[in-house]
């Protein structure tokens, strides 16, 4: 079983930040759990990835995302709003861009598994003549 991605992939897409060792270590923890995730929707991943190596470095991309998102937005926010006096604290959620939950949304899957044409909205008449 091939690694699909490492927390170097992630930090080669930071931008100048360097992950710190704990931060290594949860990045890796979290990789590891999308894995799991991919493994369970795509078993014969390791098998697509030795016949097409683009779609090795596709599902790299898509990890390495995931994790940037929660990286950038842990809290999942859109908006933060601090006052000092008399103290008072707003913050709003973003459910679109990062909710913070590491998790793979539709879009992800999309890229992951992209849709290939076939019948899957053809309708077959049933018992008809000939």
């Amino acid at each position: 079983m091939a690694e699909l991605a490492t927390w170097q992939d992630v930090q080669s897409r930071l931008l100048g930040r360097t992950l710190t060792v704990p931060e290594q270590d949860t990045v890796t923890v979290w990789i590891g759990d999308l894995e799991s995730d991919i493994r369970l929707r795509i078993p014969d991943v390791d098998d697509r990835i030795l016949e097409d190596p683009n779609f090795g470095n596709r599902i790299k991309r898509v990890i390495t995302a995931v994790v940037k998102r929660v990286l950038d937005n842990p809290k999942g926010l859109r908006q933060s709003t601090v006052s000092i006096d008399d103290y008072s604290r707003t913050e709003t959620v973003d459910t679109t861009g990062s909710s913070g939950v590491l998790g793979f949304s539709d879009l992800d899957w999309a890229e992951l598994l992209p849709i290939t044409s076939g019948d899957a909205w053809t309708i077959m008449p049933f018992g008809a003549p000939g």
